[in-house]
């Protein structure tokens, strides 16, 4: 796949990454917003600050603060590293380029928040030609320059703590996402050479050293001894892939409380018990895939997933591909 096939929007799973970001927000004290190499907003924003929501309002103001936006990720590609920069209303806002090799998809900005004096040098103004901040802007709103008081102070040296996670965080799910899809393009390159000179037998060979499918149809167990007080749920799970179950309902079974059964889960097996349920269904939902002709609806729906776009994604967090492919080149 080419790299200029790729956005920002194929890299972070937007639905997944504002769940990320929600976290992210309320862990670091800080607000969070993604936005494309054109500076649009493409993920609501996490925890924006009541100073910024009323900004934003102003369509003056707004366009300021996505103008800011993009000059922020663009000034970010430029230096190579996440930058940090006062915005037109003087608060502290981070960009956190997002990249595949050099191609510039978008940001993930953060900040909304004051320096405290010691620091206010360590942080330049972003663009000189635009105003700061003036409280004249809003007259009709009094309370303005109160909510620019109630903005968090941050030091400097935390602000950088923040960017370094972040820049990580996404460098990471950049790599996963190239990865992910050069495999999948790799099985349509190699099954078509396959149909094209009727080497299947050599293409089942050539691919198994890629490790990209594992094959197997249900989650690890063994680790889990009998005597662990969670035994009988993972049985439970194993016996009935196609039933909904919930912690509250193993934990009943368990005969423990729910959060006795979710810290004990966890440790025993390894996994939390939402990713364990889930890994177990779609491990299982691929000798479907493999052995009948049911569509991927019917497969979805068969295993308790009433939306077939969240086993879908579910299903391509687990396996690095989507079930349709799987079926596709894998066993076609």
């Amino acid at each position: 796949m080419a790299r200029q096939d790729f956005n920002i929007q194929s890299i972070l799973d937007i639905p997944h990454w504002e769940k990320i970001q929600d976290k992210l927000a309320q862990l670091t004290g800080t607000a969070i917003i993604c936005i494309d190499y054109k500076g649009n907003p493409v993920t609501k924003h996490s925890a924006r600050t009541d100073f910024c929501s009323v900004i934003r309002e102003n369509p003056i103001s707004r366009k300021r603060c996505f103008r800011c936006d993009a000059l922020a990720g663009l000034e970010a590609v430029r230096l190579e590293r996440p930058y940090i920069y006062l915005c037109h209303c003087g608060i502290v806002d981070v960009a956190v380029p997002v990249m595949v090799g050099e191609r510039y998809l978008g940001s993930v900005m953060f900040g909304q928040v004051r320096l405290p004096n010691k620091d206010e040098e360590k942080a330049v103004r972003l663009v000189n030609e635009i105003s700061s901040f003036q409280p004249e802007e809003e007259s009709s709103r009094h309370d303005l320059l109160e909510m620019y008081e109630k903005l968090p102070e941050m030091e400097y040296d935390r602000i950088v703590e923040i960017a370094g996670l972040i820049a990580s965080l996404v460098d990471y799910m950049v790599h996963k996402a190239v990865n992910n899809r050069y495999r999948e393009q790799t099985y349509e390159w190699m099954y078509k050479l396959s149909e094209e000179h009727g080497h299947e037998k050599e293409l089942t060979q050539a691919i198994e050293p890629l490790d990209i499918l594992p094959e197997n149809d249900t989650a690890d167990k063994k680790q889990v001894s009998m005597s662990s007080p969670v035994y009988p749920a993972v049985e439970f799970i194993h016996n009935h892939p196609k039933e909904k179950v919930s912690m509250k309902s193993m934990a009943l079974l368990c005969r423990i409380s729910e959060s006795h059964f979710s810290r004990t889960f966890s440790h025993d097996v390894g996994e939390n018990f939402v990713s364990y349920v889930n890994r177990n269904k779609i491990n299982q939902s691929k000798q479907l895939l493999r052995n009948s002709n049911k569509t991927i609806s019917q497969i979805a729906a068969e295993f308790g997933y009433a939306d077939t776009s969240n086993y879908i994604s579910i299903f391509k967090k687990f396996e690095g591909i989507t079930p349709q492919v799987y079926r596709q080149y894998k066993y076609k």
